[in-house]
């Protein structure tokens, strides 16, 4: 559970960081909702991280899709 609280609040800091500056840009997904590159980064982060933690439990996100992984989780 500390992991997750951690991990959390390092998401929500960098996600109020790219949101507090005035220089961050957005792109249409092809399913024509917004992405910004501070929700890909965040997303990134949390991946990454998941992955250290558990690097074999499989991950779906938002912006990155899909990544199998071989726990059955």
């Amino acid at each position: 559970m500390s992991f997750a609280v951690r991990l959390a609040g390092r998401a929500g800091q960098r996600s109020a960081q790219g949101f507090f500056s005035d220089d961050w840009h957005s792109r249409l997904k092809e399913d024509g909702t917004e992405a910004t590159e501070i929700d890909v980064a965040v997303e990134e982060l949390v991946r990454k991280e998941v992955s250290r933690q558990v690097p074999d439990d499989g991950i779906f996100g938002e912006e990155g899709g899909s990544t199998s992984g071989s726990s059955g989780r």
